[in-house]
């Protein structure tokens, strides 16, 4: 009887467990590559002022606008960090197609945001630096996407 994918592990012998360890080496080498390159990228996003062009007017748009909510000005800005990150993990690390999704929302939002939060002479500079610092992002977090 063909009882589908079970049918081709028929006893503990069956499982290839030889090249395990090196499978396991290159995944931990890859998390080590990654981890160093998203480190890599915070130390220069903080060090530079990219953060800082992105950030502020995320937040300057988020308090302005959180008048009459029931949640605080600071509670929108967690979420919008947290989705943020908790996006690009999900993206980068499990490859889910929906995060995809809320990872494209969430690059579209922060960059209405940053447009509207950054005063008139420096509004179309923010966004762009925020478009291209998105696009370098969605790099490492759709990495081997078709």
């Amino acid at each position: 009887m063909d009882h589908g994918w079970l049918s081709r592990f028929r006893t503990a012998s069956d499982l290839d467990t030889a090249g395990l360890p090196a499978r396991l080496a290159t995944l931990a080498f890859k998390a080590l590559l990654f981890y160093g390159v998203v480190w890599g990228a915070a130390q220069y996003a903080t060090r530079t002022g990219l953060f800082a062009t992105i950030h502020r007017p995320v937040t300057a748009y988020l308090r302005d606008n959180a008048v009459g909510l029931p949640m605080t000005a600071q509670d929108l800005i967690d979420l919008w960090a947290l989705v943020g990150i908790g996006g690009f993990l999900v993206v980068a690390v499990l490859r889910s197609r929906s995060a995809r999704l809320v990872w494209l929302a969430w690059g579209l939002v922060t960059t209405a945001m940053v447009w509207a939060g950054t005063a008139q002479p420096g509004r179309p500079i923010a966004t762009g630096v925020t478009v291209v610092a998105w696009a370098c992002a969605s790099l490492i977090a759709l990495r081997g996407r078709g």
